[in-house]
């Protein structure tokens, strides 16, 4: 019964250290995980830096199978952490915050 109730409650810190960066604040906005690009933009302005990977081409010019554009935004340092965000084909999959 003990090691149920352990096993409960490793999954329950494991969920929510798993959306514990689910969320951003821009001002008053709040971006989520699954936000296009776009909205980002629209709600904390331009990334302080960016980079695009493009997806592998083959030969002919077409993108290789299970190849994907990844984008890489960085906004800060704002109170000292800088806010990595991850996007692939301009959806957003991670954000992870950071002091360096």
């Amino acid at each position: 019964m003990i090691n149920r109730k352990l096993i409960v409650l490793g999954l329950a810190v494991l969920l929510f250290a798993a959306t514990a960066d689910a969320t951003m604040r821009c001002g008053t906005a709040l971006i989520s995980l699954g936000d296009t690009a776009d909205v980002v933009r629209q709600k904390c302005g331009a990334p302080d830096s960016s980079v695009d990977q493009m997806p592998a081409l083959r030969s002919n010019g077409v993108p290789r199978l299970g190849f994907a554009k990844v984008s890489l935004w960085v906004y800060g340092p704002r109170n000292g952490a800088k806010q990595h965000l991850r996007f692939i084909e301009d959806k957003l999959v991670e954000i992870e915050t950071r002091r360096d």
